[in-house]
């Protein structure tokens, strides 16, 4: 597979408590951060993983319409 050019950011922000578990839990299978939110990313736009509602909605969730 060639490798891509990657010149785009995208930025998230999240608690430190979750950024510190993401991180631990993809170096536990030896894959960096930016890896794994590559693949999730490319996972999304190709179908292969589905976004399911929360069963609770979240505060911050409340009046948005959803997209």
């Amino acid at each position: 597979m060639t490798p891509t050019t990657k010149s785009a950011y995208l930025t998230v922000r999240v608690a430190e408590k979750t950024r510190i578990k993401f991180h631990a839990k993809a170096w536990m299978f030896r894959i960096s951060p930016s890896e794994v939110l590559r693949e999730l990313i490319d996972a999304f736009i190709e179908d292969r993983i589905t976004i399911q509602a929360p069963v609770t909605r979240k505060e911050n969730q409340i009046g948005r319409a959803h997209v």
